[in-house]
Parts: structure tokens; C-alpha cells; sequence
């Protein structure tokens, strides 16, 4: 009796999994650098590079524990017949490559839940929903640690995770706690995620057609749940066998790397982003949150129309009011989103208002001993500016016309 079953097709399909998966990835990195260029990336960008580099180590595991097999394997066999030293000695091998396989899984798992949040916590800059992220976050945090202990204490002591003879028993072969907390953690936070732009997409007043393209791109989570229930069920209900494992466990990755990106990933059909040109929007640090250039104003506040702090809301409303301090999320937030994802409104007409503001060059010297900030021998008159802002608006306020 062969110590393990093969399947040509299992390779083939991991491997071809794997490849879509990076080149999703890889689409995604050349969609935002054309936006934004690399000094406009945010963390969701760089938690996707890590995704990769977890993806990539979960494969190359996964093809070794093919050829190796694990003492899940070993622990069938030995019920039949005694183990060869040399099965014995591969099998442990391969267990020692499951564990790592779990740990890259789990990571990989969670380093997509954090890209969503960076992604919303962005998306929802200035609403509500920003305190909850924040929270969210460090619920997220707490649940892949419990995942990660689960996984380090779930079979002690460690060795017994790679013993094949004696039996380990299954709590040290199959690992049923690590699917269990897994799962129930991994559904838990991702139904929490999901309820991030529901109350959005409510509140949203655009056609019904639009609201439910944007409700695909926004809670296509909704298919990550359906596959961790899945891999589980059919892992557990199935023989066990590292390969059946591993092989749901694949599926479902790759289920979640097309869903979490299908938002970034918008402006592909978007007739402007093939135009000739750079097709690129200022660093966020360097702009304000209006931005009459050619994308047009692609903003979700006006549609949610939230309560306006401090007094009237205008267009520059994220931007700070502090000399000397831009707020770098001013371009991040709904008022106008930068990058990617403000292909997922469709820009609206909007009346532009413009300021003009005086600036005088005066002596570095003078400035800083006279008011006591310089920026580059410019001093700029800030509180006159601000004056002169706020009446323009008053005005345009009293006369309806914005």
C-alpha cells in the first residue's frame, strides 16, 4: 500500500490558483501605481505585499506537504502496517511543513482583513463609521492572536506536531481546535468588516443599478464567509488527508485575494484609466481635498451628507485649518477619494468655487522674529486668508446658489 495517494490535479489546480491570485495581486500594485503613483500608497497597498509574500510561502508548503505527506497520514497507515524509518523520517518532514503551512494560512488570512480595513479606513475618513474601524482593528488584532496561541499551544508539547510513532492522537494530526477557532474567529470578523458599508450603501443616492455595483465591490466579503464555511465542512466531512486540507484551504485564499481587490481594481473599466498619459492623482500629502483636475470629484459625502463639524461644510473641509499642517488623509477621505477606489462613484457636477489668496515673499530673518514661523522665507497670511475664505463662503451660502 502506497504511504500516499496522489492526485496530478492538485498540483495543477494550486498552482494555476496560485497564479491568478499573484496576477490579481500584480494588477492591483500597476492599477495603484498608475493612480497614484508609489508615493501615493497607503496600507492597504503594502498589507497586499505582504499578502503576496504570505501567499508564496503558503504555496511552496503546500507542494512540499504533497510529496511528504504528515503524520495525518502516517496515523492511517500504521493502523494497517508498521511505518519504514524512512516514512517515518519523511512524514515528520512534512508535519514540520504543515505547521508552518498554518501559521502562513492564518496570516494570510488576517493580512486580508487588514488590507480591507486600511482600505475603509480611508474610505470612511470623517464619518461615523471611523471610530468603529478603529476599534474593529483591534478586535482583529486580538482574534489572530488567539489564533496564533491556538495554533503554538493547541497540541503540546510542540514536538508532538511532527510525531508520527507512537500516535500523537488527533488532536496533534488533524488539529480539529485549529479549524474550530479558525473558522468561528475568521467568520466573526469578517461579518464585522462587512457591516462596514452596509449603513453606506443605504444612505447612498444614487440609481438602484449603480448601488448594487457598488454593493459587489464593496461587500464581496460576503464570499470569503461562504468559503472558510465551506473549506471546513468539506474538510472535516471528507477522509482526512493533509492534501484535502490544504487543497480547500487554497481555494479559499484565492476566493478572498479576487474579492478583497475587486474595489481596487475599478478603474480598469474606466475609459479615462486607458487614455494616453500618466493617469495619476497627487500625493495625498500634497493636495487638498478639492481637486477640479481632470478625474472630476468622485465623492460619497455628498450622497451620505453628514453633519457638517465646526460650522458650514465645504469642499476643503479636510484640509487643516492649523498653519503649517496639512492633513495627510484630507485627499483619503469621502469628500474626494483619491486613488482607486474613487472610480467606484461616478463623478458629479459640481459647482467649483475659487480663492484667491495673496501671498507676500518677505526676509526669513524678519518672518521668523516678527510672527515666529517660516516656511522657506514665505511668510503666509494665514488668519487674513482664513477671514477672507470664510466670507466667501457666508456669501455663497446666503445666495443659495451652492
Amino acid at each position: 500500500m502506497n504511504a500516499i495517494s496522489r492526485d496530478p490535479e492538485f498540483l495543477r489546480e494550486e498552482w494555476a490558483l496560485y497564479g491568478v491570485g499573484t496576477l490579481v495581486l500584480l494588477t492591483r500594485f500597476a492599477t495603484r501605481i498608475k493612480t497614484v503613483g508609489f508615493k501615493g500608497f497607503q496600507g492597504d497597498d503594502y498589507m497586499s505585499i505582504l499578502v503576496l509574500a504570505l501567499f508564496t510561502v503558503d504555496a511552496a508548503t503546500v507542494h512540499i506537504v504533497y510529496y511528504s505527506g504528515t503524520n495525518v497520514e502516517g496515523s492511517v497507515l500504521q493502523q494497517i502496517r508498521p511505518l519504514t524509518a524512512t516514512e517515518i523520517d519523511m512524514f515528520t518532514h512534512g508535519s514540520k511543513e504543515q505547521l508552518v503551512a498554518w501559521y502562513s494560512y492564518t496570516a494570510l488570512i488576517w493580512a486580508m482583513k487588514g488590507t480591507m480595513l486600511f482600505f475603509f479606513n480611508r474610505l470612511t475618513f470623517g464619518l461615523d463609521q471611523h471610530r468603529y474601524i478603529k476599534w474593529l482593528a483591534i478586535g482583529c488584532g486580538l482574534s489572530y492572536v488567539a489564533v496564533f496561541l491556538t495554533i503554538t499551544l493547541g497540541c503540546f508539547p510542540t514536538r508532538k506536531n511532527w510525531q508520527v510513532v507512537p500516535d500523537p492522537g488527533k488532536v496533534c494530526t488533524l488539529k480539529l481546535q485549529n479549524f474550530l477557532v479558525t473558522v468561528v474567529l475568521n467568520v466573526i470578523t469578517d461579518a464585522a468588516i462587512l457591516a462596514i458599508p452596509v449603513p453606506l450603501l443605504w444612505r447612498l443616492k444614487v440609481p438602484l443599478r449603480r448601488k448594487l455595483v457598488v454593493a459587489l465591490l464593496l461587500c464581496s466579503g460576503l464570499f470569503v464567509i461562504c468559503a472558510a464555511i465551506v473549506r471546513v465542512a468539506l474538510t472535516l466531512g471528507a477522509h482526512p488527508s493533509a492534501k484535502n486540507i490544504n487543497r480547500w484551504g487554497v481555494r479559499e485564499t484565492i476566493v478572498g485575494i479576487v474579492a478583497i481587490n475587486l474595489p481596487i481594481l475599478r478603474p480598469l473599466f474606466n475609459k479615462t484609466f486607458w487614455s494616453k498619459g500618466t493617469f495619476k492623482s497627487s500625493s495625498p500629502s500634497h493636495g487638498t481635498s478639492c481637486n477640479p483636475d481632470i478625474h472630476g470629484n468622485y465623492e460619497m459625502s455628498a450622497s451620505f451628507a453628514p453633519k457638517a463639524r465646526g460650522g458650514t461644510s465645504t469642499c476643503n473641509e479636510g484640509a487643516s485649518s492649523v498653519p503649517g499642517k496639512n492633513r495627510s488623509h484630507s485627499k483619503e477621505s469621502l469628500g474626494s477619494l483619491a486613488g482607486s477606489e474613487e472610480f467606484i462613484i461616478e463623478p458629479r457636477k459640481r459647482v467649483t468655487v475659487e480663492t484667491t489668496f495673496q501671498i507676500t515673499s518677505e526676509d526669513l530673518e524678519k518672518v521668523d522674529s516678527e510672527q515666529g514661523w517660516g516656511i522657506g522665507g514665505v511668510g503666509v497670511g494665514a488668519s487674513k486668508a482664513s477671514v477672507e475664505a470664510q466670507a466667501v463662503d457666508d456669501q455663497i451660502m446666503q445666495s443659495g446658489k451652492c
